[in-house]
């Protein structure tokens, strides 16, 4: 009976998180955001979230003030926007857009704030316009642009 309460009680512990924090609680100051705690600002850590309306506009987590981990973004019309990760307060990995209809706009990866990797971009009905590779934020090597070959600077 002791093992089982025991279970039960580090279950509960391990499964309940903090609360996601709505973001139009905090203070930003140059991108950080602040709680008041103790009656002195501090860099907040934890889930959060952003309503517009009766509508979430934002989900993701913050680490000493700056979003890090995964993020979404929505549409006024609820659809998923943007989803992808931060890390220190800057995109890093893949991500990927959505017009507000439902269909993939465009992926690719960001590396410490940049767009660097295979890119692709797509029309409102799904088709691809685009697909090529960006390094440090500009297009390289050839691109595949609305059916027609295009060469940029070397990758």
């Amino acid at each position: 009976m002791n093992r089982i309460l025991l279970l039960i009680g580090v279950v509960l512990v391990v499964g309940c998180g903090p609360e996601p924090r709505d973001m139009d609680t905090l203070q930003e100051f140059d991108g950080v955001f602040k709680n008041v705690v103790d009656g002195h600002l501090q860099p907040y850590s934890g889930p959060v979230f952003r309503m517009t309306g009766d509508v979430r506009t934002l989900t993701g987590s913050l680490k000493d003030g700056e979003f890090d981990g995964p993020y979404e973004y929505y549409h006024d019309n609820g659809q998923l926007s943007r989803k992808g990760t931060s890390k220190d307060g800057v995109p890093d990995g893949l991500f990927e857009e959505y017009h507000e209809n439902g269909q993939l706009s465009q992926k690719g990866t960001f590396k410490d704030g940049k767009l660097d990797g295979p890119a692709e971009g797509y029309h409102e009905n799904g088709q691809l316009i685009s697909k090529g590779t960006i390094k440090d934020n500009e297009k390289c090597g050839e691109w595949l642009e609305d059916g027609e070959t295009v060469t940029y600077r070397p990758c």
